[in-house]
């Protein structure tokens, strides 16, 4: 009986604890899994600095700063800065042992506070060396010496603050030939290319860590000028010369075809150098005409040229998208109204900092 009873028992307690392990088993089977949260795309952006894996840079004048909307809009839209003159030679070289720093050091000091890039441009222009300097008389030793110190002294001055320099704008015409009429290097060196190569030379040693371009205007429709930019790259490369980059100002015209344009630009990047899309405006009033009309359908014809435009520099190759830079802001500050005319209409913004079709065009084409 006692046996009876002690196996009854037994299997009782191995029933209950089989009872339990199911019912433990059983909520967890019967919890729901948790669904894992479905990630919804990204908005698309309607900023162009945050929608370019490149820079995205305007033309600057610190006088417009106190201006409502302008240093506003710099903050929104762009991620880096080009002096438009306060960091040419004639701004700053009031003499060869005095230099004018006030335009430069606010234009910098604007950029570190909000976080911009600063491109350096200009360091050699022949439109831009002073009077007194061109006046001087110099030989080729000294005028050379006095613009390395210069070079130095400006580099030096901005190393670490300024991540690129113009080292030398608009050396050649549009057919290939270099410069003769009011330029002092043509007159001064048997081998002006040769200066200039020097000239990348001495700023690469005052900053071994800034990008380093050649600038000009009409590269990519001028198949001369472009040649011997290429010629000259090759030069330098093969002397050890520190160049890293091409600009094209790209101050063009609707009209302009827009398949020269491409294969101009992509020939621009044969030479494997950083491409800088450095001035960019877009000229309307093709026929400087005084009864020309903004329309919308010009409007819309120069939102197409925006982004076409921005869509052949993002086909690049990604090591070699350095920046787009806009020259200016607003229409109602670009130098086209008094260099082309009155009446015209060439950037992003118009007179009241408000963006155009072609933003639209030109955001819709970056990537």
């Amino acid at each position: 009986m006692r046996l009876i009873i002690k196996q009854y028992l037994y299997f009782t307690v191995l029933f209950l604890i089989g009872m339990g392990n199911i019912s433990c088993g059983s909520k967890q089977d019967l919890t729901p899994d948790r669904e894992e949260p479905i990630e919804q795309p990204e908005p698309e952006t309607n900023i162009l600095k945050e929608k370019a894996s490149f820079g995205i840079g305007a033309a600057i004048k610190t006088s417009l700063m106190n201006e409502n909307g302008y240093t506003q809009t710099l903050q929104k839209h762009f991620s880096q800065i080009t002096a438009e003159w306060e960091m040419k030679m004639d701004a700053i070289w009031n003499s060869s042992t005095n230099y004018q720093w006030t335009g430069a050091d606010k234009l910098i000091d604007f950029a570190i506070n909000n976080e911009l890039d600063v491109h350096g441009h200009t360091l050699v222009w022949y439109k831009s060396f002073p009077s007194w300097f061109k006046n001087a008389g110099y030989d080729s030793i000294a005028f050379e010496n006095h613009v390395k110190t210069y070079i130095k002294t400006v580099v030096e001055r901005y190393k670490g603050r300024v991540i690129s320099w113009d080292v030398a704008n608009e050396i050649f015409n549009d057919n290939g030939s270099l410069r003769i009429t009011d330029c002092p290097v043509y007159a001064t060196f048997n081998d002006p290319i040769a200066f200039y190569g020097r000239c990348f030379q001495y700023a690469h040693e005052a900053d071994p860590d800034a990008k380093l371009f050649y600038n000009d205007y009409s590269v990519v429709i001028a198949p001369g000028k472009r040649n011997a930019i290429k010629n000259m790259v090759q030069r330098f490369k093969a002397e050890g010369i520190p160049i890293h980059g091409i600009g094209d100002q790209f101050h063009y015209r609707v009209n302009n075809d827009k398949s020269t344009l491409r294969n101009g630009l992509n020939d621009m990047a044969s030479t494997g150098l950083l491409i800088h899309i450095s001035e960019l405006d877009i000229v309307m009033n093709v026929d400087k005409s005084d009864s020309y009309v903004f329309t919308e359908a010009e409007a819309k014809k120069q939102s197409e040229m925006y982004k076409h435009i921005a869509e052949i520099y993002s086909a690049l190759p990604a090591q070699q998208k350095f920046a787009i830079s806009l020259w200016g802001v607003t229409d109602k500050h670009t130098w086209l109204t008094g260099s082309w005319h009155p009446k015209e209409y060439p950037l992003l913004f118009d007179q009241s900092y408000q963006p155009k079709e072609a933003y639209k065009g030109f955001l819709s084409g970056l990537n």
